[in-house]
């Protein structure tokens, strides 16, 4: 895997890992272990960190149409 297809496949990893975090906060919430807690802080804590690289999907996707 070349760089050039890495960065592109960024974005796609960031917002998966948005959704993972908010569906272990949803599992903490029903069943309380601190395990969803915190692997799901985790996972959204690494979108905020990196979103301007998530935002990037839609900004070249308006700029290439």
């Amino acid at each position: 895997m070349t760089t050039k297809e890495k960065k592109e496949l960024l974005p796609y990893a960031l917002w998966f890992n948005f959704f993972i975090g908010f569906y272990n906060l949803y599992l903490y919430t029903n069943s309380e272990w601190w395990f969803n807690l915190i692997v799901g802080s985790l996972n959204i804590g690494v979108w905020v960190f990196n979103r301007n690289s998530a935002f990037s999907l839609w900004k070249t996707k308006v700029v290439d149409d």
